[in-house]
């Protein structure tokens, strides 16, 4: 992109800083710590801090990391905890005539949706430090450059495709989360009369903007390997509402087994990817129903009963089958028609995936046998 000269990374032992080198002195609107705002510039720069690091001064660092680089001082300068030298990257795109330039870090240990407060600090701190350990810090600094001028009302504008964007390259890794609790972002466009007035997502320079950034982050959190933590089922079991202990202890009420024995038949199914693909199968769709997004269902009729659903119980059948076969598949039988109540408060799916499991792990138990695993070559 002709308004791009060129980008760098400085190293510092462990830390770096990045910079992105405009060809011309060009307007740029953002919410950087470092010349943040309404201001014109050619240089822009990200500089990486320490993970552990709170800064009493960030302004005393920025300008002490703006003079190590040699970089001017109205350079508008961004902080992230991400590993800069890993990931930096940048991706032009031209659309009908438009073109934009996008760079950007990105790094997701504290990654969030946005409106929701974040109260599982120690999970999330011990998430963060295995990502750390990877070099996979937080925040997603984004710098859009457009090739056209634009208005405050277009500049303002800009900033939906590129946080749209975001969004999206997060979603099309599996991430539920919008983005990271540290996020910033700069729109930067040339100086002149002839400028553009509308930048959304249905026009060539909002679609451009969007496809750059889009692949900056994505490009971004692949090559560092970044990707959703997933997790066992039982995890994701107690996020739809049912906790390990608790399942176990309805399991062993059941059967009579001793309780120590019925965790460890549930931990044991945490590598059998045909349990684990159910359950989480039956978690999401009971999601989609929640919402009124399954096809041919009337609103409101998943969440009062009424939609007349029975694949619950095929997938809950199915659950039991694998872990203990046709033994298994009777228990489960007899378990939905009396559902424990510490299933009935589930959703269809979940309960009806829940039922399965305890049914195969009660027979499983009660013939003292390990759950069945497929076979390697039957799985695809």
């Amino acid at each position: 992109m002709r308004f791009v000269k060129g980008t760098k990374i400085f190293e510092n032992g462990e830390m770096a800083t990045a910079a992105v080198y405009l060809s011309e002195r060009m307007e740029v609107l953002s919410s950087a710590p470092m010349n943040g705002g309404h201001t014109v510039t050619d240089t822009l720069f990200i500089m990486q801090v320490p993970h552990h690091h709170f800064i009493e001064d960030p302004d005393a660092e920025l300008r002490s990391v703006m003079e190590r680089c040699g970089l001017p001082k109205d350079a508008v300068g961004f902080m992230t905890a991400a590993e800069v030298k890993y990931v930096f990257s940048w991706c032009e795109t031209e659309f009908e005539g438009a073109e934009t330039f996008a760079a950007a870090t990105a790094g997701l240990s504290n990654h969030v949706v946005a409106g929701d407060v974040i109260d599982n600090w120690d999970e999330r701190f011990r998430i963060s430090m295995e990502r750390y350990k990877m070099l996979l810090a937080g925040t997603i600094n984004i710098i859009g450059v457009s090739s056209a001028p634009l208005t405050d009302a277009a500049k303002i504008n800009m900033m939906m495709p590129i946080i749209e964007a975001k969004s999206a390259a997060l979603a099309s890794l599996g991430y539920r989360e919008t983005g990271t609790t540290s996020d910033a972002v700069a729109i930067v466009s040339p100086i002149g009369e002839d400028r553009e007035e509308f930048t959304g997502t249905g026009v060539p320079l909002g679609i451009s903007m969007a496809r750059s950034v889009k692949a900056a982050v994505a490009g971004n959190l692949i090559k560092r390997r970044d990707f959703p933590h997933m997790g066992t089922y039982l995890d994701r079991l107690n996020a739809a509402g049912l906790p390990a202990e608790e399942a176990a202890g309805i399991a062993s009420e059941l059967s009579g087994a001793d309780i120590k024995r019925i965790d460890d038949a549930l931990c044991g199914l945490s590598d059998n990817a045909d349990v684990a693909a159910l359950i989480q199968g039956a978690i999401a769709i009971d999601g989609i129903g929640l919402k009124d997004c399954i096809c041919g269902i009337p609103r409101g009729a998943f969440a009062d009963g009424s939609a007349g659903i029975t694949a619950h119980e095929a997938v809950g059948r199915q659950i039991a089958k694998y872990i203990s076969g046709e033994e298994g598949a009777a228990e489960f039988n007899r378990l939905k028609d009396d559902m424990p109540e510490g299933l009935r408060k589930l959703p269809p799916f979940t309960g009806m995936a829940a039922c399965g499991l305890i049914g195969g792990i009660i027979r499983s138990v009660s013939e003292e046998r390990p759950p069945k695993r497929e076979s390697p070559e039957k799985r695809y």
